[in-house]
């Protein structure tokens, strides 16, 4: 089972959809404790155990982005060779997916950090002004990775070809990633190591090695700095390479009832 097989309407939450993704990330997880024996969140994260699966959750964001990003490299080289886009769209597909699963992992992150949307919101209040933080969540921090894409950019015009173009898209799934063109993979390749960088340095701060016998405290600060910095440069890897607050939870969604699905048909 997978992606094409959920047919529900997916109808965007009112209010915070933010909030909505950590609930239904929350069905997951509760069913995770008991499955792979995972401990209950918020986890004390100056443990050795904690920071064992808070580093192997850092991991599987790293590693999902990296396996969206192939998709996408072999659209560029069937772009190169003149392939028609139609014979792209599974690769497409796959790209969506992959982006969903990490969204899966960084939530998952979050949760046991003890990072949820209120921590979120006042996250928000050091980057910007609290007017938007009436707004829903997801919508608050496209906008902000919005603001800094297009100055970092500076505006400029980045050539690219379509695999799908917006009249003729037809499911959600596939909005992420539509845009082909050899300056816009560089920019990709930026976003995806800033991304990777601030979630690496986060996890520097957990010094408890499993073989050190010497117990060091976590620096909190620094590592609740650093998992704001990932988050954020998350948000504008999400807003450059095309997606809306509407296909973000879409592809989320659909991919957590593929994960229900799997957990209760012992998968």
């Amino acid at each position: 089972m997978d992606i094409r097989d959920i047919k529900d309407d997916v109808i965007y939450p009112e209010g915070n959809a933010l909030e909505s993704l950590f609930d239904l990330q929350k069905i997951l997880v509760d069913h995770y404790v008991g499955i792979e024996g995972l401990p209950d969140y918020p986890i004390d994260i100056n443990t050795k155990v904690s920071q064992t699966l808070i580093k192997d959750f850092n991991g599987r964001i790293i590693e999902e982005l990296g396996e969206g990003f192939e998709s996408y490299e072999i659209m560029m080289d069937m772009f190169h060779r003149g392939m028609d886009e139609e014979d792209m769209i599974p690769h497409l597909q796959n790209f969506n997916e992959e982006i969903a699963d990490a969204i899966h992992f960084w939530l998952e992150l979050m949760i046991f950090s003890g990072y949820e949307s209120d921590k979120m919101r006042d996250w928000m209040k050091e980057i910007i002004d609290d007017t938007t933080q009436n707004k829903d969540g997801i919508r608050a921090w496209l906008e902000v990775a919005q603001l800094e894409v297009d100055s970092e950019l500076q505006m400029k015009r980045i050539p690219c070809r379509w695999v799908i173009k917006d009249h003729m898209l037809e499911d959600e799934f596939l909005r992420g990633g539509r845009q082909l063109g050899t300056e816009k993979m560089k920019i990709m390749k930026q976003f995806l190591w800033d991304i990777t960088y601030h979630l690496q340095i986060a996890r520097n701060t957990l010094k408890n090695k499993p073989w050190k016998q010497s117990q060091m405290m976590t620096d909190t600060q620094q590592y609740e700095v650093q998992m704001l910095k990932a988050t954020l440069a998350m948000f504008k890897f999400f807003y450059f390479t095309g997606f809306t607050a509407e296909s973000l939870y879409l592809i989320y969604f659909k991919k957590n009832k593929v994960n229900q699905f799997r957990i209760k048909s012992k998968y």
